[in-house]
Order: structure tokens, then C-alpha cells, then sequence
């Protein structure tokens, strides 16, 4: 029973673009809280491995994952990809990378890419429930975790690794990527990079300016391993420098780049009464990014971020087993905005102030509000400590799982780099300090030797972000301008999931539904006005109740040992409690497909409906349904131990014009037209 129902959950969770890649019986779960198999996680899990990764039909993880059931893509044109996951966004929905934040902007604001690509990824899992708890407070969508080899945790012996190259003929985009792995079974050593390219893309026949694309990265890991644990330290850069769509064609840009440095280990003590495994990581970024205009610097964003976690997992006591720990953060954020250029970050330390708001702020109202035009924010410093407890145990018909969380989060802030005739009242600049506490429980049955139902249940609370409170001013990228808000408080939800698993020879079922009840939810509103100095777009984070609720399903059919169907369906709707809609809800979608493998040959077609959205936020556009059909064929060669994969695909075969409705930029920035991949794949 448990081997067919492994089986089920590890299928159902699977890539729909190669649902092969992910049939193991005992796929371990290593976001979870004891690293489980996925049938013991009581909540949907989505695990893709390195064989669907590396057939991603975009270049973000975005586009990775925005196929799967409850998950869209927040794009900001090609450049820019950040799961939604069931409607949820932003801070609410933490990137991981081997369990540590990405420590970017991403959360801040839609044209901000993630600092977290897939190209050394081994596996990359979708989690929600009570192993959130793990990694961070307020991830309350869920965790993304990028799972690689940069720092091996098991002995390794030998050499290996890949090399991969893929041309997409749309935007005559061009992908190259290696890794390599070598080890004597006490010392490991990785070695990874990637360098990609893309001019502007063609939708409807009509080239997309601005959607140009440049992105490289690599990264250097060394480690000790031995039979009590492993110590290891690593190296890795990613840049960035994309094209931002607009409306009159202007040229902007956005060109992040971070240093990442991670030390981390675990000890395995080999007799101890009650610890099976403490593990402590330790991890630096150097975050920066630039936004021009014509090739000016108007924008400058520069954050440096410290961040431990240290995990003890326990032995068995009685029958439950579990982790505790503590993570801790820093994160240093400060920020430009000229339109005369950013030579760096302003300082106006030297300047008298008397501590009453400035001339030209007060001077600035309209519809309400207070509309600054200097540097948009002051210096933060956001100081989050958090203690964490996840058990799990057996019980007569499955497993239970309980969590429990809390944080303090300190915003500190110093207006230096704001000018005097900008800032707010002194005690605007007062330190902020909440303490969210989150709680779940989960809990899954075993109905029969082919089904399962799982329950999960939560009460989780997110603190504001420092640009949720503090952001007022122009962000050019956007052409948009963003509104403060100090007033945010901690928000709250009650959230309800279940869902049931079935499987047999030949068929294999999902379906889930969800209810996440708001108190105080942070949303950014677009306001009907425009603002003063621009004309642009202006919006505010507010706070309302809200409620999300939806479900997501997904079937496979075995027609015989080489033809098998695939098809999953999601829908959420997501409005205040007073009937207003949410903004940049996805709408709901549909895949169909059909997949044949036989003799080293393999082959898929599959068609992507997606309907219209016209549940609209206030001041929001709707958008039309479209249909996307694709196809792909592929063939392994075997060369001694070695694994050639070719590859051709087409996506958007009819050249289909389509918008994202989750996008900010739909209505400049509709979906790439049709375009023609070839790819290769060695792996020795």
C-alpha cells in the first residue's frame, strides 16, 4: 500500500512536461521537516528533478514552474519570472536556495528578478504546510527551494557532471551550461556556470522592444564528508541585465548582480541518547542592482544580508520525531533615485534638520497623499530572529505533523540619504518592531491500499516588509509610483487544505482544495490617480480582510506501456471580504496532453488552456482566455556510461497572441509568439 501510494504522490507532483523523470518510489522530500518521502507530506508537494529542470521552455523559474497546477508566473517580460503560488506573491512566497533565503529584492517590486537560477539545480520542490516553518517567517504561499550539489553532503567518488547547449529561434536566444563534480570519498569539489542571451522576442508577428535578455553565473563549492557529517563552504555569482517593456518604447533596463557566500555543516553524533542530526548554515550576500534610462543610472539598490540557521533533529521520542532551531537575519537596504543619476547612494548626514516634515513634502499633497520625489526610502535595517518547531509522528491510519513559530522582526530606519526638503516628521523614522506567531497541523489518512486524504490546517502571521511601510517615491522601472504605508500591521491567516490521492495500474489522481481566511491582508492597491511629477500609475499597500479559496486537480492515464495522458486544472478566487476583487489574480487554466516513450524516444503534445480574467481589482484590466499548444520530441544516445539527450520543441505552435494576466506589463509585454528550440545534453 505504501509503495503504490508513494508512487501516486510522486507522479501526481511530477513535472508535467516529463512526468518520467519523477517516478522513484521513495522521492525524499528534502524541504521537509525530517527530509520525508512524499507520502508522508499531508500537503501537495511538487518536486521537479534535474531532467525537467533542464527542459524548462523559459529562462527563469518562473516559466519552470508556471505549468504546474496552483502556480502562475508574476513575469515582468522575459527577464523576470517569480512563482505565484495560489494567488499568493511577493514576501508570503519565500525563494530558497538549499534551504537559505535568495536574499534579493524580488518581494519588493515586480520588475526585480529573483536571484535564484535553476541552471545547477539537482531538484527544485514547491512546499507548503507546516515545513515552511523551517525556513523563515510569513511564507504563508509556500517555499521554493533550488536544491544543487554546490557543497556536497554524502561522499562522492570519481568524476562527473554535464554540459548543455539549447537555440531558440524567436528571440535567437542561446543557452550554454556545464557543471562538474569530482570527489576521492572524503573531499568533494563543484564547479558550475552558465552564460545565456536573448534579443527582443516576436508576439503576433510583431517584434516585443525592450525584451532583450543577458544573464551568466557560476559558482565554486568545496566539502569534508566523513560517516559524522560533513563541513563545507561555497562561492557563486549571478548577473542579470534585461530590458523593461513599456508603453512608449523607452530604453530601460534592469542589471542585478549578487555574491553569494555559504559555510554550513552537520554533525551526526554516532551515540547520542537523543540527537540524530544538528545542522548549522551561514550564509553572506552581496546584493546590487541598477535601473537606467537611456543609460543613465536613475535607480541604484544595494542591500548586504547576514543570515544563520542552526537545526537540531531528535531521535524518536516515544513516537514522535522532529526538528528544532533558530534562524536569524540582518539585512542592510539602501537605495537611490535621480533623474540627474545615481553616482551612488545620497548622504546627508551633514545637513541641519530641525525634525518637522519638509517644505517641498507638504507642498506635494495630492488626493490625500504626500508625494516625495527624492530618494525613495531611508536606510533600513531589518533585524528578524525566529525559533522554530516541527514533530511528526506515526498514527493508526498515517502520519501527524505539528508546527509551531515565532519571530521578532525590528525595522530600524535613518533618513541621511533622504533630502531635508523630503522627510517625514522625525517620528515618522521611529524603530518598527513586530512579533508574528504562526501554528499548523497537518495530518494525513490511509483509506485504502489506493487512496489517501491529507488535512492541513494553520494560523500564520507575516510582519510588513520595510518597503511595504516606508517606499515613497517614483520606481522608474514600472513607470509607476509607489505610495508609503507606516500604518501596516502584522497580518493574519486561517487556512484550511485537503486533499485526497488515489492510484491504480492504470490511473492516478490529485485533487486539493484550499481556504485561506485574512485578517489585516497586505495588498498593493492601484489608486485612480496619477502621480504629480510623471503622470504614472499610482499605488499603496493597504490593509483589508480577504479571502482566497480554490482548488487544483490532476490525472494520469496509462493507455499502454508507451502512451500515457496527462491533464491538471487549478482555479483560485481571491477578493476582500467586503466583494472587491484582489489585482493580478491568475485566472483559471487547464492542461491536456499526450506523451509517448519507447526505445530511447521520447514525445509530447499537449495543449494549455487558459480562461479570461475578469474578476479585476479596482483600476485593473482584464484579459482574454487564449490556447497554447507545444510539442516536443527527444532522443537519448548512450556512449558507454555516458547520456546524450537531443532534444526539439515548439512552443506556441499556432502563434497564439496571448497576456499574463499576473503580469504588470500584459498589456505591453504579451507571451513570446511561436518559437522553435533545439537542445543538447551530455551528462558523463
Amino acid at each position: 500500500m505504501r509503495t503504490k501510494l508513494s508512487l501516486a504522490v510522486s507522479l501526481l507532483s511530477a513535472s508535467p512536461l516529463l512526468l518520467a523523470h519523477t517516478t522513484e518510489l521513495d522521492t525524499v522530500v528534502i524541504s521537509s521537516a525530517g527530509q520525508d518521502s512524499v507520502y508522508d507530506v499531508a500537503q501537495p508537494v511538487t518536486v521537479l528533478d534535474s531532467d525537467a529542470i533542464s527542459e524548462n521552455q523559459g529562462d527563469t523559474l518562473g516559466t519552470l514552474l508556471d505549468d504546474q497546477p496552483g502556480i502562475a508566473n508574476a513575469s515582468f517580460g522575459p527577464g523576470v519570472g517569480r512563482p505565484v503560488l495560489r494567488g499568493m506573491s511577493g514576501s508570503r512566497v519565500k525563494i530558497l536556495l538549499d534551504g537559505m533565503d535568495s536574499n534579493d529584492v524580488s518581494a519588493m517590486s515586480s520588475d526585480h528578478s529573483p536571484m535564484a537560477d535553476a541552471s545547477a539545480a539537482e531538484q527544485v520542490e514547491v512546499i507548503q504546510g507546516p515545513a515552511t516553518l523551517l525556513y523563515g517567517g510569513g511564507a504563508i504561499g509556500g517555499v521554493v527551494n533550488l536544491i544543487d550539489q554546490r557543497i556536497y553532503e554524502q561522499p562522492l567518488s570519481g568524476l562527473n557532471g554535464e554540459v548543455s547547449a539549447r537555440y531558440g529561434s524567436n528571440a535567437n536566444s542561446q543557452d550554454v551550461q556545464a557543471k562538474l563534480n569530482a570527489g576521492n570519498g572524503a573531499w568533494a569539489l563543484h564547479l558550475d556556470g552558465f552564460s545565456r542571451s536573448s534579443d527582443n522576442y516576436e508576439a503576433d508577428g510583431e517584434e516585443v522592444e525592450n525584451t532583450d535578455t543577458e544573464s551568466s553565473g557560476g559558482s565554486f563549492g568545496i566539502s569534508r564528508t566523513s560517516s559524522q557529517g560533513f563541513i563545507g563552504a561555497g562561492i557563486s555569482t549571478l548577473e542579470y541585465d534585461y530590458g523593461v517593456p513599456n508603453e512608449d518604447n523607452e530604453d530601460n533596463r534592469v542589471r542585478p548582480e549578487q555574491t553569494r557566500y555559504d559555510l554550513k555543516g552537520a554533525w551526526l553524533p554516532q551515540n547520542s541518547s537523543w540527537l540524530q542530526e544538528w545542522r548549522t548554515e551561514l550564509n553572506y550576500t552581496d546584493y546590487e542592482h541598477d535601473e537606467t534610462d537611456e543609460g543613465l543610472v536613475v535607480g541604484l539598490f544595494e542591500k548586504d544580508t547576514t543570515q544563520l540557521r542552526t537545526t537540531l533533529r531528535h531521535l524518536p521520542f516515544g513516537r514522535w520525531q522532529g526538528s528544532f532551531g533558530l534562524q536569524a537575519s540582518l539585512q542592510h537596504l539602501e537605495l537611490c533615485h535621480d533623474h540627474s543619476g545615481c553616482d551612488g547612494i545620497p548622504d546627508y548626514s551633514d545637513t541641519a534638520w530641525d525634525g518637522e516634515a519638509g517644505y517641498s513634502l507638504i507642498n506635494a499633497e495630492y488626493g490625500g497623499y504626500l508625494f516625495a520625489h527624492d530618494t525613495p526610502m531611508p536606510l533600513t535595517d531589518t533585524t528578524d530572529i525566529g525559533v522554530y518547531w516541527v514533530e511528526q509522528r506515526d498514527w493508526s491510519q498515517g502520519t501527524i505533523e505539528l508546527g509551531a513559530r515565532i519571530d521578532q522582526r525590528t525595522i530600524e530606519t535613518d533618513p541621511d540619504s533622504i533630502s531635508v526638503d523630503y522627510r517625514q516628521e522625525e517620528s515618522y523614522y521611529d524603530d518598527k518592531t513586530f512579533n508574528p506567531l504562526t501554528l499548523t497541523a497537518a495530518a494525513t489518512w490511509v483509506i485504502s491500499e489506493y487512496q489517501r486524504w491529507g488535512l492541513s490546517i494553520a494560523r500564520a502571521q507575516r510582519a510588513p516588509d520595510a518597503e511595504e511601510l516606508f517606499w515613497n517615491g517614483d520606481h522608474h522601472a514600472t513607470f509607476s509610483f509607489q505610495l508609503d504605508n507606516p500604518d501596516l500591521d502584522t497580518e493574519t491567516a486561517y487556512t484550511a487544505d485537503l486533499n485526497w490521492l488515489y492510484q491504480d495500474d492504470s490511473d492516478s489522481f490529485r485533487i486539493a482544495v484550499y481556504h485561506y481566511e485574512y485578517r489585516d491582508y497586505i495588498y498593493n492597491d492601484r489608486k485612480d490617480i496619477t502621480d504629480p511629477y510623471h503622470g504614472n500609475t499610482v499605488y499603496r499597500h493597504e490593509q483589508k480582510d480577504a479571502r482566497f479559496s480554490g482548488g487544483e486537480i490532476s490525472w494520469q492515464h496509462n493507455l499502454n506501456d508507451a502512451w500515457h495522458l496527462d491533464m491538471n486544472a487549478d482555479y483560485v478566487r481571491a477578493r476582500l471580504t467586503n466583494g472587491d476583487n484582489l489585482p493580478r489574480i491568475a485566472p483559471a487554466s487547464a492542461l491536456v496532453a499526450i506523451n509517448w516513450a519507447k526505445n530511447l524516444w521520447q514525445a509530447r503534445v499537449e495543449g494549455r488552456l487558459v480562461a479570461e480574467q475578469n474578476d479585476t481589482g479596482d483600476n485593473e484590466t482584464s484579459t482574454d482566455g487564449y490556447s497554447m499548444l507545444n510539442a516536443s520530441l527527444s532522443r537519448d544516445i548512450m556512449l558507454a556510461s555516458n547520456e546524450l539527450r537531443l532534444r526539439m520543441a515548439v512552443n506556441n505552435i499556432t502563434d497564439e497572441l496571448a497576456r499574463n494576466h499576473v503580469s504588470y506589463l500584459k498589456e505591453y509585454a504579451p507571451l513570446q509568439g511561436r518559437n522553435i528550440q533545439l537542445g543538447a545534453r551530455w551528462k558523463f
